[in-house]
């Protein structure tokens, strides 16, 4: 075949091509009916923000909907790592959104005014990172520790200690403890553990952990509150220290 028939033939194949292109993406037949998005990592539900992306994507031709750009919308979310998109012709979206793994979430009180002033914050390889409020409730699967605004802006500004890497360890444990209300974390002890403060309303008990403990020791404390527990009367304060559980009277 001479050169400028194989030019033709090309040139034929690629008009024909485009053709069938243009005509595939008016076709209704070809219109986006459903979109079928998987969250993974620890959020469970599409955030609102996405969804105002996605919902409109509806009723549109699947070849008209330029999924690197799509792709690219849904990764500029905070927290989100990868995003896989793939067409299911005639008329479906396969959207996987992977999210960053996270240890915990964080929050600060300011105490003159609590209500007004709240700091959000992820941990996550001992890295305190602050975030908005809506990106922070998204990820609703973590658990959240509560800390002095002070000892935040220091771990932001110098990094994390020993006593914060201790406490994280310590907080991602009880994460799926249903019994556990709330955690909160001061340190006035410089490089060492703190005071992480859990309050367990479920037992009426609230357990502080005076000293570093190992996990194990933890689990046996909670338990230890858990058969004393009885309905009625007051809350209980234990303090947790390596060697003892001692109950407040």
């Amino acid at each position: 075949m001479k050169t400028l028939e194989k030019v033709l033939l090309v040139l034929i194949i690629v008009l024909l091509a485009a053709g069938v292109y243009v005509a595939l993406r008016n076709i209704d037949f070809f219109n986006v009916e459903e979109i079928d998005v998987s969250v993974s990592g620890p959020v469970t539900y599409v955030s609102t923000d996405m969804q105002r992306i996605l919902n409109p994507l509806k009723g549109r031709n699947i070849f008209e909907i330029n999924l690197r750009s799509l792709r690219k919308s849904l990764e500029a979310f905070d927290g989100v790592r990868e995003v896989k998109i793939r067409r299911f012709y005639p008329g479906k979206l396969i959207i996987d959104i992977q999210y960053n793994e996270m240890s915990l979430k964080a929050y600060c009180l300011e105490e003159q005014n609590p209500e007004a002033s709240v700091s959000y914050y992820f941990i996550h390889d001992n890295i305190l990172e602050e975030v908005g409020q809506n990106t922070w409730e998204e990820f609703d699967k973590l658990a959240s520790v509560e800390l002095n605004p002070a000892y935040a802006q220091m771990v932001m500004k110098w990094g994390s200690d020993n006593g914060f890497r201790d406490m994280v360890i310590l907080a991602e444990h009880l994460a799926d403890n249903n019994l556990i209300t709330s955690m909160k974390y001061d340190n006035n002890n410089g490089n060492e553990f703190g005071r992480l403060v859990i309050d367990i309303s479920s037992l009426n008990a609230t357990l502080y952990v005076r000293e570093l403990v190992g996990v194990q020791r933890l689990d046996e404390a909670l338990e230890v509150i858990s058969s004393q527990f009885s309905a009625g009367g007051g809350t209980v304060v234990y303090d947790l220290y390596p060697n003892t559980l001692v109950k407040r009277t």
